[in-house]
This record gives C-alpha cells, sequence and structure tokens, in this order.
C-alpha cells in the first residue's frame, strides 16, 4: 500500500499497547469462534473446512464433557488458553524489497508480536543497553523499545475491498539464540563478543532453556494468530490471504525463495487455508502486466474467508 494510505489506518487504529494471550494450539478456539456466526450442529462442523480443529486435544475433551450436539461461540467463550504466555503487539510499517507490490504502493504494515517483563528483566541483567543484543537484526522490522520482539508479521492490504495479504511471519530471536547456543557448545567456550560487549555462556544457554526453547515450538502459530486477530479485529477484513512459496518467490522474489517452505505451506493448512486461483486485487494490475507463462497459469495463494 502507498505510505499515506498506511498512516491513515495506523492512525485510526488503538494507541495504547495490546496484550495478546496465547497457548499451544489456541488457534483452534479462535477460528472456530470466527467460523460460527451462529450456533451449529458438531457433525456438521466435523464436515466442514474448520472440521479438523475439533481434533485438537483441548477441544475434544471439551467437548466430551459438554455432551452437546451443538456449538456456539458463546460456548467457546467459556474456554481459556491453560499455561498462556501474554505477548504485546505493536504496529511498524517496511518499504523494502521483499513486497509483492513495488514503487509506491510497496509499504507493509508490520504486527510485532512482542516479549513481556519477564523477558525484558532478564536481558536487563546482561544487556541493559538497547542497542546491543546479539539475537536480533537491527535493519528488520524489530519494536525498538523495552519488551523484545519474538516474531513479526508484514502485512498488505485493501480496505475498499476487504482484503488483506501476509507477505510473511519471521523470527530472528530464535534462530540467532540457537546460532549462539551451538557456538558455545561446540568450541566449549565460556564467553561471547557482541560488539565490546563480553557475555557469559550461561546467560546464553539459560535464555534458551528458560525462555525461547519453549517459544520455539509455537512462535509461527502465535504469530499467525495474532495476525489473523489483528486483520479481523481491528481492520475488520474477513479475506485474507497468504502466499504460497511459489506465489512468494514469484511476486517477491530477492530471498524469498529462500525463506522455509513448512511457514509457507504446512502452517497456512494447519489454520484452514485453502489454495486457489484467486489473487489479491491489489495485485491484478502486476499479474496483467507479466508474460503469461505456464508456472504463472500454476502459482497459487492460500485464502482464509472468516
Amino acid at each position: 500500500m502507498k505510505l499515506d494510505e498506511l498512516e491513515e489506518i495506523v492512525a485510526c487504529l488503538p494507541k495504547e499497547r495490546t496484550l495478546f494471550n496465547y497457548a499451544k494450539d489456541w488457534y483452534a478456539v479462535q477460528l472456530l469462534k470466527y467460523s460460527l456466526e451462529q450456533p451449529q450442529a458438531v457433525h456438521w462442523i466435523k464436515q466442514s473446512n474448520f472440521g479438523k480443529l475439533l481434533n485438537k486435544p483441548q477441544l475434544r475433551s471439551w467437548l466430551g464433557s459438554l455432551g452437546s450436539t451443538t456449538l456456539s461461540r458463546e460456548q467457546l467463550a467459556m474456554l481459556y488458553p491453560e499455561k498462556a504466555e501474554a505477548f504485546r503487539l505493536t504496529l511498524d510499517r517496511f518499504d523494502w524489497v521483499q513486497t509483492s507490490r513495488k514503487g509506491k504502493e510497496s509499504w507493509n504494515l508490520v504486527l510485532q508480536l512482542n516479549l513481556n517483563n519477564a523477558d525484558a528483566c532478564y536481558l536487563e541483567k546482561y544487556l541493559p543497553e538497547r542497542d546491543v543484543d546479539p539475537f536480533e537484526l537491527r535493519y528488520h522490522p524489530i519494536h525498538e523499545g523495552r519488551n523484545r520482539t519474538l516474531a513479526w508479521a508484514r502485512i498488505d492490504l485493501d480496505l475498499a475491498k476487504g482484503e488483506a495479504l501476509i507477505e510473511e511471519i519471521q523470527n530472528d530471536r530464535i534462530r540467532e539464540t540457537l546460532w549462539w547456543l551451538n557456538y558455545i557448545r561446540e568450541g566449549k567456550r565460556k564467553f561471547i563478543r557482541c560488539g565490546q560487549k563480553k557475555l557469559p555462556a550461561q546467560f546464553i544457554e539459560q535464555y534458551w532453556e528458560r525462555h525461547m526453547k519453549a517459544h520455539s515450538k509455537m512462535w509461527d502459530e502465535a504469530m499467525l494468530s495474532a495476525a489473523i486477530f489483528f486483520i479481523r479485529e481491528e481492520l475488520g477484513i474477513r479475506d485474507i490471504f497468504y502466499h504460497t512459496p511459489e506465489s512468494g518467490s514469484r511476486y517477491k522474489g530477492d530471498g524469498a525463495s529462500g525463506a522455509p517452505r513448512s511457514i509457507y505451506s504446512k502452517l497456512p493448512e494447519r489454520f484452514c487455508f485453502k489454495k486457489t486461483d484467486e489473487v489479491p486485487s491489489f495485485l491484478m494490475k502486476r499479474r496483467k502486466t507479466r508474460p503469461k507463462k505456464n508456472t504463472e497459469d500454476a502459482c497459487q495463494f492460500h485464502l482464509l474467508q472468516l
């Protein structure tokens, strides 16, 4: 989208911090709530696009105890995520080469999934200065405040058409923590250097075991859940596109083809996205200007309609 369009959207959104509680597999409850505009028979839900969500352990156990043949949003509202992690959502802007639209329309809205005070307090014992952090890349769209960014989603959208495209979800923090951890263990090092800062190996090892290890098992679904929540609740958009590996490589280029395939294949499938030949309307102009090839005709997106 254009920068002025992005700025107008951001200006209309809440300025206070937005808390987002998440636990493993909680996206199943979230999506079922959106899909149930009115109570539905459980056997019909099982046959729908969202039926596989009922197989999640917490939902399956709860449904068994409920003893009801129908399911509603009000019933799902009684559930609460067990052992939930409290994240903080913030917004940013991004304009770079890995966007589907180019030129003046290449701006993306960035939704950042930031860690809580427990993480901040641990880091501040060893990294009191914000500009020294071995677990993040400063040229990426990370939150500049006290709470570090676990992951982010880049989003393009058209409010008039009611369409959004999730360009990417990504994290630095888990990958970089693991890199330093392997670096320490392979060389049996007791310290590492980050710029002018000397950090004990114990700091890295504890940061992984106490903080990042648990996040590594669910950061991707937490980030995608937050993106869907934000697009649906804050922007009021119901048609959510998501890149496939093929569409990402074709439209974004410049490194997009090297992204983990599971993020753009298995993850959206878990979230009930369907493959579609439809293209976000704001990309149609670009598609028409490109030469026709068989590979382009086969290029699909993921689509979730809520």
